[in-house]
Order: C-alpha cells, then sequence, then structure tokens
C-alpha cells in the first residue's frame, strides 16, 4: 500500500514539476483522437438511479486563440446499450447511438482545464418485450426516433510526453429533449495528437 502512494505522488510531482504545457510547441492547429467511456446517471421509478455505461469516440481540433487560451472543436460518438432491472415477462429495452458536435475552450498549462458545449441526436431503438403468459395484441411501443440533445462538459486534462497524449476525466450536464430521466453523467477519455 505504501509503494502504491509512493508511486502516485511520485508521478504527481513528476507531472507538475517536470512536464510541460500540452501545445505551447507549435502555435498552429493541432488534431487529435482517441476514445473513452461516459456513465449517464439515469433515474428510473421515481427516486431510483441507474448508471449506464456508453463506451465513445472522439475527434477533436485545437486552434489558438490567445497565448495559452484555445478553442476546441470536436465530434463524439457513443453507444449504450446497458438497462435497468425489469421483469422477464413485460419489459421496454432502449438502445442509444449519440453523435454530436462540440465547441470548447481549454486553458493550455501543466494541466488543462476545459469547458465545452455539444449539440447532437441520440439515435434510439425502443423494444417492447413480452414473455409467456403475458401477450399483446399491438405494440404501439417499439421503433425508432431521433432525439435532439445538448450537454456542457467540464474537464481537467493531464498531458503526457508534451500533450501526445491527453487523460482528462469529466462531469457533463445533459439535456435531452422530452427525456428527463437523464442529468448527469461523467467518465474519461484519452485522446493522441495526430498532428
Amino acid at each position: 500500500m505504501k509503494k502504491r502512494k509512493f508511486l502516485y505522488l511520485f508521478f504527481i510531482f513528476l507531472h507538475f514539476f517536470i512536464a510541460k504545457v500540452a501545445f505551447a510547441d507549435k502555435k498552429n492547429f493541432h488534431l487529435a483522437v482517441g476514445g473513452g467511456a461516459s456513465f449517464y446517471v439515469r433515474e428510473e421509478y421515481g427516486e431510483t438511479t441507474f448508471k449506464q455505461i456508453a463506451p465513445e469516440i472522439v475527434t477533436y481540433g485545437y486552434l489558438p486563440l490567445y497565448k495559452s487560451i484555445w478553442f476546441r472543436p470536436g465530434f463524439r460518438m457513443n453507444y449504450s446499450w446497458q438497462q435497468p432491472d425489469m421483469p422477464k415477462a413485460l419489459r421496454i429495452e432502449e438502445k442509444d447511438f449519440r453523435y454530436s458536435l462540440e465547441t470548447g475552450i481549454l486553458y493550455d498549462w501543466v494541466v488543462i482545464p476545459s469547458l465545452s458545449y455539444s449539440f447532437g441526436y441520440i439515435y434510439r431503438q425502443t423494444k417492447f418485450i413480452t414473455q409467456y403468459p403475458i401477450t399483446y395484441a399491438v405494440d404501439d411501443i417499439s421503433g425508432t426516433e431521433n432525439i435532439p440533445f445538448s450537454q456542457f462538459q467540464l474537464g481537467l486534462g493531464f498531458p503526457i510526453l508534451k500533450g501526445l497524449i491527453v487523460f482528462e476525466p469529466f462531469i457533463r450536464y445533459i439535456i435531452v429533449q422530452n427525456d428527463k430521466r437523464y442529468k448527469w453523467g461523467y467518465g474519461c477519455e484519452a485522446t493522441f495528437l495526430i498532428f
């Protein structure tokens, strides 16, 4: 246990005192790609909540604005398929494919704080599933739809190898049209600088 704490402290010391800012070497456009995981906290059945994981991929562009302030447009996609506990004989399954455009601002320093806003759509597949002894004659629930959503994201990036890799934990506030179950999400992502 002491060795693990020592390694954590050593990494933090190394990062803060030896690392340089991520993009300071070149003041031109940069492109990064990566992936991560988001966890959406969804309200279900009154006051209970359900955490839904969504693996995602992301592409970022970096444009210098002023000194260490950068504009970060991006494109993000993720997919969630997990369902809350439901009875086997009667359940509704939702699978969401999210895609969005993002714009953000970040400050290039030893760590990289960022604030982003994104807007996109959720392509949702809904299935109404029953098992014996329940049967149904008409299924008005199953189908697909495109639902607009937006989200605000606050992140704190940790650049590795002068920004070649950026590991960024984040928290999100999500607004989904006509679906009040989503409010907060969190997760982390790692991006790799292409140029």
